[in-house]
Formats: structure tokens, sequence, C-alpha cells
């Protein structure tokens, strides 16, 4: 399963760390970045199957990478899951019309968050 190349976007280190466990706990790894403007950076340099993405950053929002990754003709296949705690109907529609893929609300639970992540990435089974 290893060979997914997976980017996990946020500014909360406590969140990354909590996404890379459970990644890890399904035999998963993941890049990450601190920021909206590192995570443009490295989408700049490799094309990723699955995003995990925060919406509030400093400098950079998730929104703006959201529509960096689907300006790009070579993202055309990369999920994007957005995790986050702004949730309203409007945020929430919005995303999907930027191009997101899911949207899980923060705090994510495990199970919900590794739905999602199968889901993307076509994993059959627990």
């Amino acid at each position: 399963m290893n060979n997914y190349k997976i980017l996990i976007v946020d500014d909360n280190p406590l969140v990354v760390k909590m996404h890379l466990h459970y990644l890890k706990r399904a035999g998963l790894d993941a890049d990450t970045a601190s920021n909206g403007k590192e995570a443009k950076v490295k989408i700049a340099e490799k094309v990723y199957d699955l995003v995990i993405l925060d919406l509030m950053m400093p400098e950079v929002s998730g929104f703006d990478v959201l529509k960096t990754i689907r300006s790009n003709p070579k993202n055309n296949n990369t999920k994007v899951i957005v995790a986050s705690a702004l949730n309203d109907k409007e945020v929430v529609e919005l995303c999907f019309q930027l191009g997101a893929n899911y949207f899980v609300t923060s705090p994510v639970s495990y199970q919900s968050l590794m739905e999602k992540v199968k889901d993307a990435l076509g994993i059959k089974g627990g």
C-alpha cells in the first residue's frame, strides 16, 4: 500500500501527528505541509494521489491550495479530503465547487477519515 503519494496540509502540528498516526495504522505514509504556502510548493514538485487539507491556515488558505490543485491538469486524478471545523453549508458547498472530493468535520474521527482515505485511494476492505 505504500506506493500512494499522500500530502497532509494543516497548521496544527497535533492534527498532522494524528493524521499521520491514522495513516500509519493503515500501512500508509504521507508528506506534510504546515501551511498553505508550503503545500503549494510541494504540490508543484510532486503529483499526489490524495491531499488531506485544512481550510483555515495563515498566509495561504486551504481554499487557495484547493484552487491551485485544481488549476493544474496534472492533478486531475488527485483526490482532496477537506478536514475542517468550518462546516456550515456554504463552506462545504464552496469546497465541492472548488473541486474537493470529500469533506469531514474536525475534530476528525479515525473511522470517518479512513473511510474517505480508502475510498479515495480505491483500497478495499479493512
